[in-house]
């Protein structure tokens, strides 16, 4: 029997539990919030006193297998139950570590204020992180932490068995302690690019909202700010302060 074997890169990342700038000490140097997001996000990536590592696995199959197709996915997982595992366009596999359990019951709250706004709606479906969806574009299979489709466009793939390949209409990452940021960015940029109309990083180390949308504009929100679902989810509002306590 012929054996295969994959290269196996692991990354060592780094992430802190606090930043010491705030906005209004930055302020009164004459910057603006944007410029300081940008700041405490980059010493974030950088500061490495008080730093968590963690290990990010990307197998790399290259032609020997077709991590894509959702039945070779869709076993992977059946076989392997204790691990979340996605994939990315150029068909390598990712395995991503279990989330702490603050992180789990952040995305919890989450899950269940969008599912409430939801079933008084009617307008569609809510999925939580286990789901998996092939985008259409990239054809890379993806998790996000809370998601949300319309009924029309599920009423499409109604017969659709294993991953679903579509892009949610809204779609949120909760960035964990042991999330790589650029990582993060780089996922909600993808979600664009296959059609997400709204999408939230929420990320509790900077205590901001990186907000996409599908028209390109991207804009950013502090947790003290109402977060809107626009006309993706109509009168749906967040207060992140209601589970992010300070």
């Amino acid at each position: 029997m012929k054996t295969y074997t994959t290269n196996i890169e692991t990354e060592t990342e780094l992430s802190v539990q606090e930043t010491a700038p705030t906005y209004l000490v930055a302020k009164n140097m004459g910057k603006t919030k944007q410029e300081i997001d940008r700041e405490i996000n980059e010493q974030i990536e950088k500061n490495i006193a008080s730093a968590q590592p963690y290990l990010h696995f990307v197998l790399r199959f290259e032609e020997l297998l077709d991590c894509n197709d959702s039945h070779v996915l869709a076993t992977l997982s059946s076989l392997n139950p204790h691990l979340r595992l996605e994939t990315d366009r150029k068909n390598n596999l990712i395995i991503l570590m279990p989330t702490y359990d603050t992180t789990g019951n952040h995305n919890a709250e989450l899950v269940t204020d969008v599912n409430i706004w939801n079933r008084q709606e009617k307008l569609g479906k809510v999925y939580d992180s286990s789901t998996g969806f092939q985008l259409p574009v990239t054809n890379a299979v993806k998790s996000p932490d809370v998601s949300f489709i319309l009924h029309s466009r599920l009423e499409v793939l109604k017969n659709q068995e294993q991953f679903r390949t579509i892009a949610p209409d809204f779609v949120i990452e909760l960035r964990s302690s042991t999330d790589r940021l650029k990582v993060a960015i780089a996922k909600m940029e993808e979600y664009i690019e296959n059609g997400v109309r709204l999408g939230w990083l929420i990320d509790p180390q900077t205590e901001n909202v990186h907000i996409y949308r599908l028209n390109g504009n991207h804009t950013i929100q502090d947790f003290d700010e109402t977060l809107s679902g626009e006309d993706v989810l109509p009168k749906f509002e967040l207060k992140l302060r209601t589970i992010f306590k300070k």
